[in-house]
């Protein structure tokens, strides 16, 4: 029973035509089981023509080793180069050792010795064929795990974009950059008008990568607002009482799972009084950037760590021009050296802050990529 109604063929390559022969009726009824039709080629360049005739549909390649006008290893070296993906087996009567190392690197899936052995020859075959099969399957399977992450990716930039809040006094800013080849991950990020001008300016990490911590922001933007929030916009508002709901939020929502870590802050801007309210939950420090760099160095347990935490929040001032700076620790890297101030000491606010600050990390970090999600949060005082 033929396995595909697509065409496939296997190529024979060999100088004697007696061996080609011999091969073909070996591999007869292993072909036509297979859905395989048998080429034959009498040296490495006709070969090769027959590579160009039928292409990608020349699943296998059997060539002979030692041939004139072009040596098999130097055919199957040229076969590689224009498709990589064909599975080619040696099938010689020498054994020359600098023709061998050739054709290992090539990347050959087996070498026989002639005269073969007609069990072992089908038995080397047959595996050939599955460990191509095993290939185009784990690719077809890498390739639908790309699209849903790529979707995945998608869906949580649309959860968690914000409507930034526009006002005269003062400009939000968010940048954020998921974990190269992961397209989504466990930043979490927000800005929310509170009313008479005050902004609630929310960032966090979950702890891990990919789809996992993904869900677990699209569970926080789930919750935090509707929850929580909602009922306390134009209401007096505490960062850390706040925080302390989220932690047993939190703990009560993976109560049948393993334990849960979330690093987050919370920063309440309050434009007629100046000032800034917050508090922190293992986050990065925020950093208020005027003429100097000061870091808001007041924190707590990550929420997820502890059943029951009474966290500490602290007023700052605010003037014309300050900046409030919140990010995730994937801009300075997790045990790096690099800290957040060596960075702000080479860039000044300004345009395309954001940028400069991710290509001056990158920098210092002396790595081409981040290997983790980036989020970058700016409050500017106008």
């Amino acid at each position: 029973m033929m396995e595909s109604t697509v065409q496939k063929y296997i190529l024979l390559v060999d100088d004697e035509q007696n061996i080609l022969l011999a091969l073909k009726r070996e591999l007869h009824q292993w072909a036509r089981d297979k859905g395989f039709e048998i080429l034959m080629a009498n040296s490495g360049k006709e070969g090769l023509a027959r590579l160009d005739e039928f292409g990608p549909l020349i699943e296998l390649i059997i060539s002979d080793l030692r041939m004139p006008e072009m040596k098999g290893s130097d055919f199957l070296i040229e076969a590689k180069r224009r498709f990589p993906e064909v599975l080619a087996l040696i099938l010689s009567g020498y054994s020359d050792m600098e023709e061998v190392v050739k054709v290992i690197g090539a990347g050959i899936y087996s070498y026989m010795l002639k005269p073969w052995d007609s069990a072992y020859l089908l038995a080397e075959v047959n595996k050939a064929w599955d460990v191509k099969q095993a290939k185009v399957l784990a690719h077809q399977r890498a390739l639908l795990i790309e699209e849903e992450l790529k979707w995945a990716g998608e869906l949580q930039r649309t959860i968690l974009k914000p409507n930034l809040p526009s006002s005269n006094g003062i400009e939000f800013r968010v940048t954020y950059r998921p974990a190269p080849g992961l397209f989504c991950g466990g930043d979490y990020y927000d800005v929310i008008s509170m009313g008479h001008d005050r902004y609630l300016v929310l960032i966090g990490e979950v702890a891990g990568h990919g789809v996992q911590s993904a869900m677990i922001t699209a569970i926080l933007k789930a919750v935090i607002y509707p929850e929580y929030i909602r009922i306390l916009v134009g209401k007096p508002f505490s960062p850390a009482d706040f925080l302390g709901w989220l932690n047993a939020r939190m703990q009560f929502e993976f109560r049948s799972t393993n334990p849960v870590l979330i690093s987050f802050c919370a920063a309440l801007i309050d434009l007629p009084g100046r000032s800034v309210l917050y508090a922190n939950a293992g986050a990065c420090h925020p950093v208020l950037v005027n003429h100097a760099s000061q870091e808001l160095p007041v924190s707590g347990p990550s929420l997820g760590e502890s059943h029951s935490v009474i966290y500490i929040e602290k007023h700052i001032r605010l003037g014309a021009g300050d900046i409030l700076l919140c990010y995730t620790d994937g801009l300075i890297g997790t045990g790096s050296a690099v800290q957040i101030q060596d960075i702000l000491s080479r860039e000044e606010a300004g345009s395309d802050w954001h940028k400069r600050l991710l290509q001056t990390a990158l920098s210092l970090r002396q790595e081409a990529d981040f290997s983790d999600g980036v989020t970058i949060v700016t409050a500017k005082v106008l």
